[in-house]
C-alpha cells in the first residue's frame, strides 16, 4: 500500500511540473513572439532626435500691416514685411508661428545631415558655406507662403562662419531622404550691417516666393589635384544594418566651412564622385572621415580617421572595426567639436 500511495505521489507530481512547464513555455513564446508592424514603433536615431531639437519654434507677433520681426538663437535674423499670404490667397494679419533651423558649422552639418554639395544639372560641385537655414511660416497650424508682392528677409551673421566672404551666391534645398541637395539660384548675396547694431555684419537674403531651406555659399575648390571619385569601405561586420536614417559617412577638410556627405552605395561602402565630368580637385587635402551609426543602443559607433586624399585618380579608404569606438551622444558631439 505505501508503494501505491508513493506511485500515485509521482505521478500526480509529475503532472504539475508538465502542466507548469506547458505554461511556462507558452508564456515564453507569447512574450518572445514579434510585434504585428501595427504595433511595431519606428525608434528615432539621434540624428532624426537632434535635428527636431534644432528646430526652433517662435512666436512673433503682428507689428502692424503683416510686418514681423525674430532672431533666432545664433543671431539669425527674421524680417517680414506685408509678404505672407494663406492658402486662400488673403493677406495674413496677427500673431504667426515662424519655424527656424540654423546650420553654421561642419559639426551641425554633419549632426543635423546637411551636407554642402550642389547639384548643377547633374554636376556635384562641393560649397564652402556662410549659413544653412530652413524657415517657414504658420499661423493656427495652417503653412503660409509669400506671395511675392511684400518683402521678407533674413539676415545671416557672418560672425557664424568666420567672417564675410566675397561672391557668396544664394542656394534653395531640395530634401533628399535624410539630406539636403543645394540648388543654385545665381543671385549674389550682399554683405549689409545690422540696423540695430552697425558692428555686426551679414548675408542679407532676399525671399521671393519659396520658404524652406536655403543656403549661403560659394563654389570651393581645394587647390590640390583633381579626384574623380572618393570610397569609404568599412572591411568587417556592422553591429546592425545601416541605412541613411541611422548611419552617415562625411569629409571633413580642416578650415573648410563644410562638410561632405558620402552617399551609401552597399552595406558598408559610401562614396563621393563629381559626376557628369566635373572633377574635385581634393587630391592632396588633408581629410578627416566621419563615419557614425545609431543601432538603438545607446550610443554611438563611431570611425574618425585623418588622412591625405590620394594625389592621383580615385582615393580609396578602407578601415576595420579594430577602428570603431562607442561613445555616447554628447561624447560624439565633443570629438567633433575638437576635430575643427
Amino acid at each position: 500500500m505505501l508503494i501505491q500511495k508513493n506511485n500515485r505521489f509521482s505521478f500526480a507530481l509529475v503532472a504539475v511540473l508538465m502542466i507548469a512547464l506547458v505554461f511556462a513555455a507558452c508564456t515564453k513564446q507569447e512574450h518572445l513572439a514579434p510585434q504585428s508592424p501595427q504595433e511595431v514603433v519606428q525608434k528615432e536615431t539621434v540624428f532624426q532626435k537632434h535635428l527636431q531639437e534644432n528646430t526652433q519654434r517662435l512666436v512673433a507677433e503682428d507689428l502692424g500691416s503683416g510686418r514681423y520681426h525674430v532672431v533666432g538663437a545664433q543671431g539669425t535674423v527674421v524680417n517680414i514685411d506685408n509678404a505672407l499670404v494663406n492658402a486662400a490667397g488673403e493677406r495674413v494679419r496677427g500673431t504667426v508661428e515662424i519655424e527656424l533651423i540654423e546650420i553654421y558649422d561642419p559639426v551641425e552639418m554633419m549632426l543635423n545631415r546637411k551636407q554642402t554639395l550642389a547639384d548643377y544639372d547633374g554636376r556635384i560641385e562641393l560649397l564652402q558655406s556662410g549659413g544653412e537655414v530652413f524657415v517657414q511660416v504658420y499661423q493656427n497650424g495652417e503653412e503660409l507662403r509669400l506671395d511675392g508682392q511684400g518683402e521678407m528677409q533674413l539676415l545671416l551673421p557672418t560672425a557664424n562662419t568666420g567672417g564675410a566672404k566675397e561672391n557668396m551666391e544664394l542656394y534653395y534645398g531640395e530634401e533628399v531622404g535624410e539630406q539636403v541637395m543645394w540648388k543654385p539660384t545665381g543671385e549674389k548675396v550682399e554683405v549689409v550691417r545690422s540696423q540695430d547694431r552697425s558692428d555686426i555684419e551679414a548675408y542679407l537674403v532676399l525671399l521671393q516666393g519659396m520658404l524652406g531651406w536655403i543656403n549661403v555659399d560659394i563654389i570651393y575648390a581645394y587647390p590640390g589635384t583633381p579626384v574623380n571619385c572618393i570610397q569609404f569601405i568599412i572591411d568587417c561586420d556592422l553591429p546592425c544594418t545601416i541605412d541613411p536614417s541611422n548611419a552617415f559617412t562625411a569629409i571633413y577638410i580642416p578650415g573648410l566651412n563644410s562638410a561632405f556627405e558620402l552617399t551609401q552605395v552597399s552595406h558598408n561602402e559610401f562614396t563621393l564622385c563629381g559626376q557628369q565630368g566635373a572633377v574635385m580637385t581634393l587630391g592632396g587635402a588633408p581629410a578627416t572621415f566621419v563615419f557614425a551609426l545609431d543601432c538603438g543602443h545607446g550610443y554611438i559607433y563611431t570611425i574618425m580617421v585623418t588622412t591625405i586624399i590620394s594625389s592621383s585618380g580615385n582615393h580609396v579608404e578602407i578601415v576595420d572595426c579594430s577602428m570603431m569606438q562607442t561613445m555616447d551622444y554628447p561624447g560624439f558631439q565633443n570629438a567633433l567639436e575638437a576635430m575643427l
